[in-house]
């Protein structure tokens, strides 16, 4: 690279124990703390959404008249947009600041939701949420920037930890809040829930966010083709990842799909390194921490979904729940994670990331493993001793993770560097999903192959039954159709072991990604830069 390319943001590359930010002084008191209370909220209500809605799926169908392929574009809609609205943040916060482009996307977003509740037809219901998705997708990185910018270094870990809080316990909540407001009033409800809390915090904020964050003062051009690369890139392979199962992951679909992917990145990276104002700058990547971060996004991404995907399928599917029972019993594992993350959040400040992230990923994917023995006659401690692991775990691999990421970036990149760290978040997720998905469904079809082949008159016959009793098939005998019910439904607890396992086994391959973080020194800012 050329030394001059970037002669407004390039940066050497990171001090191996030094961090870039400590002369940064706090902020008031009770004003970041305040601000911290509102930001948190605000999280709180855009990752909330992304999840709610799921249960209303059906319902909505109903009500616009439409079929699954039709109404799934609701959540695809929502998916795409919101990650493709994620990497302007740092472009956008550069051309108006923290404090206004937080508020405008806090009150788009909560008009959105009231265009969701009101929405007449499918397509209107479509808009809505994209509308929701652009301005919930700044919402979670811009918040990031400004705990970051408020909060010294050496507190940066406790704030963070509590404003994570949201994004861990949301994805949870989000289900059982879903299906209760479905079934006690209608799906609206879900939506239009969301305006008095968002006008209160659009009023708080307006009240008490009397002044900007102080920030890169620059106003770059914008980077287009960078943006428009990426975003093929991010819509192409989130596509891909969501209906790759349903496709199939040979067909022309999906390799259309990956074929976009890879030119989407491909010319992105070679725009940003040759443009002035780059939507990411790549030397970034030069900075240990970020790099590894962004690394961890993936496997943390997998241990959270392993839980959250796999799990309430499991309990609904095999044991019987409803979703409300279900949503009840994956309560433990919200409150253990809610609890953990500001008590992450202060180890952070205070311990090596290296070895509380290591614990962190071990305690996820030793909880993972645990459920490889789960059963639908476990007891009730098989169900929510790993659940509490796992919420110790993804405590401390998110709190200290973000605050030794942003704590090595420098000030006037921190906004960019949030919202990348999300989209490796959004990708991660989808790709999680979908990987525990395939291997969920491999693996009950080979268990079922392999149980039918021991049980007479002949294995092919059995198998059969077994595909066609799984598909609500009949017209074969009721004792054969009972057998192969039998077989299918063993079958499909052994493969969900098996992706439980997997998962598990995934958390623990990051374990030398962790020992690669390095600590960030923070100087204390003296009393008088910390109260004025």
């Amino acid at each position: 690279m050329a030394p001059d390319r970037h002669s407004e943001s390039q940066h050497a590359p990171e001090p191996p124990s030094e961090s870039y930010q400590e002369e940064q002084p706090a902020a008031d008191g009770s004003y970041r703390w305040v601000v911290l209370g509102i930001i948190m909220m605000g999280t709180f209500m855009a990752i909330l959404d992304s999840s709610i809605v799921n249960v209303a799926l059906p319902h909505m169908m109903s009500t616009f008249a439409v079929n699954r392929d039709q109404i799934e574009w609701v959540s695809t809609a929502f998916m795409l947009a919101s990650a493709v609205a994620m990497p302007l943040v740092g472009w956008l916060v550069a051309r108006m600041g923290h404090k206004r482009l937080y508020l405008l996307s806090l009150a788009l977003f909560t008009g959105g939701s009231a265009a969701c509740a009101l929405a007449w037809s499918l397509d209107a219901m479509i808009v809505a949420r994209v509308i929701q998705a652009i301005s919930g997708g700044a919402i979670q990185p811009v918040g990031m920037a400004i705990v970051t910018e408020l909060f010294a270094p050496n507190e940066r870990g406790k704030a963070l930890g509590i404003w994570g809080t949201g994004i861990m316990v949301g994805p949870a909540l989000g289900p059982t809040l879903g299906g209760y407001l479905t079934d006690w009033f209608n799906w609206r409800v879900i939506f239009s829930v969301n305006l008095p809390f968002g006008i209160i915090t659009l009023l708080v904020g307006l009240t008490y966010m009397n002044r900007d964050v102080p920030g890169n003062q620059r106003r770059p051009s914008f980077d287009f083709w960078g943006f428009s690369f990426l975003s093929l890139a991010l819509i192409a392979g989130l596509l891909g990842l969501s209906n790759g199962q349903q496709k199939g992951w040979t067909s022309n679909y999906v390799f259309t799909c990956a074929a976009l992917t890879t030119i989407g990145a491909v010319l992105f990276v070679a725009v940003e390194a040759s443009v002035v104002h780059p939507l990411l700058d790549l030397n970034l990547f030069r900075i240990r921490n970020f790099s590894v971060s962004m690394a961890l996004a993936i496997f943390r991404a997998v241990g959270l979904f392993g839980g959250l995907f796999l799990l309430p399928i499991f309990l609904e599917r095999l044991v019987g729940y409803t979703t409300i029972q279900t949503g009840l019993w994956m309560m433990p594992g919200a409150v253990a994670v809610g609890l953990m993350m500001p008590i992450a959040g202060r180890l952070a400040d205070r311990y090596p990331p290296r070895w509380l992230v290591t614990v962190g990923v071990l305690a996820t994917g030793l909880s993972l493993l645990m459920y490889g023995q789960l059963d639908p006659l476990s007891s009730p401690f098989m169900i929510i001793a790993p659940q509490i692991l796992r919420g110790v775990g993804l405590g401390l691999m998110m709190a200290p993770l973000l605050t030794a990421a942003l704590n090595s970036i420098p000030r006037k990149q921190v906004a960019t560097a949030s919202s990348f760290l999300n989209v490796a978040q959004r990708v991660g997720g989808a790709f999680g999903i979908a990987l525990l998905n395939t291997i969920v469904t491999q693996a009950t079809h080979i268990h079922a192959v392999r149980m039918a082949a021991h049980l007479p008159p002949a294995s092919i016959r059995f198998a059969h039954l077994a595909h066609r009793a799984s598909a609500g098939a009949f017209g074969a005998s009721r004792a054969a159709v009972l057998a192969a019910e039998s077989i299918s439904r063993r079958a499909m607890v052994l493969g969900f072991d098996n992706g439980f396992v997997f998962a598990g086994l995934i958390l623990l391959a990051g374990i030398p990604l962790c020992l690669l973080l390095v600590p960030t020194i923070s100087k204390r800012p003296s009393r008088a830069s910390s109260t004025k």
